[in-house]
């Protein structure tokens, strides 16, 4: 493949098996990127929906060899910097370097400010905002060496305003925006990028699970359809949700070239939720 946007590129994406990591794993490889992957690959105890399985990060890597490039993939979590370092390791020996960082891994679980536990709260900061923060740790000695890279954080727009019953994941990604500025400002100086992109609801497992849908609709069996309805009154543009090559697409743009001067920004994907 040539002539695509991130021709050559080496990335690294956790959460990789489903979701916005799959897509943003499909759109980079379309574009010429050779692709590593991570996953944890099971259930976290705190989540009340099902984790993504070994599987499906198998899924992914053969749809990007499929596509042509070079796919690696990993049983790693984002909790644990030396599962995310040996990753990083075999990777940078195997390919030589790492161009782009793609923090994709995240959790959603929900209840009143006053109400979650100690485990849920912990397990959100661990892996939606630790998980971040370790993901760019493993991968700064690497493009600081290189003096070039590009790291993209998957935030929410969350970052920037709350949702009741969020308080957890609002604080955490509130959080992914500050490590987006740090980040930042610190690695400039080595002409390395760092960038959130961050979405309104988008339409992945971690939404379209019944808990999440019977929470949503207050009653067991909520359908997809009443999800619709509420989401259409959430966005200002009349669409519910985005898909995850959506957000994929905007975490291409911030990974090549053509955002080569950009650093140190938040883009909202948001539908317009954010004016509202």
């Amino acid at each position: 493949m040539s002539g695509g946007r991130l021709d050559g590129k080496r990335v690294l994406i956790t959460g990789a098996a489903r979701g916005i990591g799959r897509a943003c794993a499909l759109r980079f490889a379309q574009e010429g990127a050779d692709i590593g992957l991570l996953d944890i690959g099971r259930d976290v105890a705190t989540v009340p929906y099902p984790g993504a399985r070994p599987a499906q990060l198998e899924e992914t890597r053969a749809a990007v060899t499929a596509l042509g490039r070079r796919a690696v993939a990993y049983a790693a979590d984002v909790t644990d910097q030396a599962s995310l370092d040996r990753a990083v390791a075999d990777l940078t020996a195997t390919w030589g370097g790492i161009d782009v960082l793609v923090a994709a891994a995240g959790i959603d679980s929900w209840g009143n400010a006053w109400e979650i536990g100690e485990a849920e709260w912990q397990s959100m900061l661990d892996v939606n905002l630790g998980g971040v923060w370790r993901a760019a740790k493993a991968v700064a000695p690497t493009m600081l060496r290189q003096k070039s890279g590009a790291m993209v954080f998957v935030g929410s727009v969350l970052s920037h305003r709350a949702n009741r019953q969020f308080a957890h994941y609002t604080a955490a990604k509130h959080g992914v925006l500050g490590l987006t500025r740090a980040f930042a400002l610190e690695l400039a100086p080595s002409m390395i990028r760092v960038n959130s992109v961050d979405p309104t609801v988008v339409r992945t497992d971690m939404v379209m699970n019944q808990a999440y849908l019977d929470r949503l609709g207050g009653h067991a069996g909520t359908t997809e359809e009443e999800a619709r309805q509420y989401y259409l009154g959430w966005n200002t543009l009349p669409v519910p949700w985005l898909e995850p090559v959506d957000v994929a697409n905007a975490a291409l743009f911030l990974a090549s070239d053509e955002a080569r001067f950009i650093t140190g920004v938040a883009l909202p994907v948001d539908l317009g939720a954010l004016l509202k």
